[in-house]
């Protein structure tokens, strides 16, 4: 197999996602959104501008299903049969950040050095309009993708070195934060009221959501070395990568 044309970037290995026979992804060195007919492999069309690291999401909004997607300069909902922008919002994402988070049709994004933010998207007589929800500062997500558990989104802060938080998910307002220097990067899943935190050193925290304090309930130790990529829940079993392994757990 010959060499690309070009070593890859760093961070450009977005997750891609489908949905209506597509395939939706920033191919290559963080190219545009690029939807990929599932059978044959051909490119249908490309919206937007690059993107980096930030998975697109698929969702129903006004009752519109569409991808939304975090490029270089803003975050836009793309019509899925045809690839038309159907409305944008500036925001930061070439200094990094996570993929979009659904709260009800509020879209929560965040970004290395520019905090959280949500926003909702409205169709209104045939037109779409954006209108900022929230914004905070006191935390910041980098690689870290939160999850919304009731009126709670919870995630991982790459402020104080590293600490868990939960903010409201309707305002934005800081419910609690998790105590400081707890790992370089966490990947976060839920099921149920349960968060599954993977740390970066390869210990697993399941805690339960709470909306006063970090609730722990156990805490394992999973791997021998660094756990970057997210875990993977299927019924009671977990996937979890290492470096080099990939071992499968099950839950009594």
């Amino acid at each position: 197999m010959p060499a690309p044309a070009e070593a890859p970037f760093f961070g450009a290995a977005a997750s891609p996602v489908a949905a209506g026979g597509l395939v939706f992804a920033h191919p290559g060195d963080y190219g545009p959104l690029t939807a990929i007919d599932a059978a044959s492999g051909a490119i249908k069309w490309t919206a937007g501008e690059g993107g980096f690291f930030a998975s697109p999401l698929v969702a129903t909004l006004s009752g519109v299903n569409q991808v939304i997607t975090v490029t270089q300069s803003s975050v836009i909902g793309v019509s899925i049969p045809d690839g038309v922008v159907l409305w944008r919002y500036p925001w930061p994402g070439g200094e990094g950040g996570t993929m979009p988070v659904l709260y009800g049709e509020t879209v929560i994004v965040g970004g290395l050095n520019a905090g959280l933010a949500a926003f909702a998207p409205k169709l209104r007589n045939g037109r779409w309009t954006v209108n900022a929800v929230w914004n905070t500062k006191a935390v910041t997500s980098y690689l870290s993708n939160p999850v919304v558990v009731g009126t709670a989104l919870y995630g991982f802060s790459r402020r104080a070195s590293g600490q868990f938080f939960a903010l409201d998910a309707g305002t934005g307002r800081k419910l609690w934060l998790g105590p400081p220097r707890e790992a370089t990067n966490a990947a976060i899943v839920k099921a149920g009221d349960l968060l599954f935190l993977l740390k970066d050193d390869a210990e697993l925290i399941v805690a339960r959501a709470n909306l006063a304090h970090l609730q722990v309930v156990r805490r394992y130790q999973v791997a021998d070395a660094a756990t970057w990529a997210q875990p993977v829940i299927s019924g009671k079993r977990m996937l979890i990568k290492d470096l080099t392994t990939l071992s499968l757990w099950t839950f009594e």
